[in-house]
């Protein structure tokens, strides 16, 4: 197997995942932007922070891959949704149709990796959007809101950290069902 290990990270947590796995695994863990020719691998994992339903880097990426080379691609998205909400997780695959192409995306595995937000180190813009998302959601009556969604109300304005490396666990295995 001739693989690497992308990330797209704003703020590190798809960073340090991918730094993780490469001391798992002993594949490179490179960001995004620095890949230009995709050919010489056989096996991409890509690891990316979720903003606003989009995944940091995936688009241009996904651009540079090449259309006739039979390579596998994994997509780990990095955020603060929790794997176990069904909901979340059919959002999560449904941007992620609309950044892959029809035929990537049928070919592409998935998992969701949870990560942390320190909203002293936000940029304004971003510190905008979640003081809108979070108007949003307290608008929502207490008794109808998903625990997912206390979470996020809870830790608005403060440091979140749900880093868990032994989710990669999935990551190696679908690594090594690979290289057999």
């Amino acid at each position: 197997m001739n693989g690497i290990i992308l990330y797209g990270s704003r703020y590190g947590a798809s960073q340090q995942y991918a730094q993780a796995l490469e001391g798992r695994t002993g594949l490179p863990a490179v960001s995004y932007n620095e890949i230009k020719d995709f050919s010489p691998f056989d096996t991409i994992v890509y690891i990316g922070g979720v903003y606003a339903g989009r995944t940091v880097g995936l688009a241009k990426t996904v651009r540079r891959l090449p259309t006739d080379h039979p390579f596998r691609l994994l997509v780990a998205t990095v955020g603060l949704s929790d794997p176990s909400n069904e909901d979340s997780m059919l959002n999560i695959r449904e941007h992620l149709a609309e950044e892959l192409t029809p035929a990537i995306f049928i070919r592409t595995a998935h998992v969701h990796l949870r990560g942390a937000m320190d909203y002293s180190i936000l940029q304004p813009k971003d510190k905008l959007m979640m003081k809108g998302f979070c108007t949003i959601l307290r608008r929502q009556p207490v008794h109808e809101r998903s625990a997912e969604t206390q979470a996020i109300l809870d830790g608005y304005g403060k440091a979140v950290d749900y880093i868990d490396f032994d989710a990669l666990r999935p990551i190696q295995e679908w690594l090594e069902s690979g290289s057999k």
